[in-house]
């Protein structure tokens, strides 16, 4: 009885798993950027209507993104062509294809956007993606120093171990620009347009620069977006 009921159970599961796994497929995993459609250009659309139909669109999208970065690209008609998700850390990527897989159809029947908006792609959730990228790294920054230091027997010399090899660690190959905002508890993060191949000096160069110039947030915020980055902010 034992084995039967075991046997069954994992049937059960089996079939839950391959249900959800099936309904996650209808949200892909982004190709590179270079195979999808471009930005939009602001300037090229009247008024506020590119704002307008994002804003659309993220009112769909964002509350079942969670933590990662989606892609929604427009056909010709302006109209949802396709959805994807960013890969990203940990269990966020595959948490938001399986939550947009049952409201897809809804996001794809959306009224057409303005006409300028038509071939062109929206990134949407950049600022909890980025954000939960720079925390992943945190963690694992934490681990790989902590390991190293704990091999030192001389605590005080371990401490600055510790935050130089942490520094070092979290700006390593970093692409973006965390700094800390006046009244708020979360970063304003700077990074370059979602585009191949940015230009610009890489991410740690700018802030080792723009940190000798200046500790006030606006005139080192300035000076970021000067080297061709731009501002997230959260939504909350």
């Amino acid at each position: 009885m034992r084995r039967r009921s075991g046997f069954g159970l994992a049937i059960s599961v089996g079939a839950i798993v391959g249900c959800a796994s099936i309904d996650a497929e209808r949200v892909p995993l982004c190709p590179a950027l270079e195979s999808l459609q471009p930005l939009p250009d602001a300037e090229s659309c009247p008024g506020h209507e590119l704002d307008e139909f994002s804003s659309v669109l993220s009112d769909r999208v964002v509350e079942h993104a969670g933590r990662a970065l989606v892609r929604v690209e427009l056909d010709d008609a302006a109209k949802v062509r396709s959805i994807c998700v960013e890969h990203g850390p940990g269990y966020g990527p595959s948490s938001a294809r399986r939550r947009l897989a049952p409201n897809l159809d809804a996001i794809m029947t959306l009224p057409p956007g303005p006409d300028c908006a038509a071939r062109k792609r929206f990134d949407l959730n950049r600022y909890n993606a980025k954000f939960a990228e720079i925390r992943d790294r945190e963690a694992r920054c934490g681990e790989q120093v902590r390991t190293t230091v704990e091999t030192r027997r001389n605590m005080t010399l371990g401490s600055r171990v510790f935050e130089r090899e942490f520094e070092n660690c979290m700006k390593d190959k970093a692409d973006w620009i965390a700094l800390d905002a006046p009244g708020s508890t979360r970063p304003r993060i700077f990074v370059k347009p979602e585009i191949p191949d940015p230009p610009g000096p890489p991410a740690r160069d700018t802030a080792s620069r723009c940190a000798r110039t200046t500790r006030r947030f606006e005139e080192e915020a300035e000076c970021i977006r000067a080297d061709g980055f731009e501002m997230l902010e959260p939504l909350d």
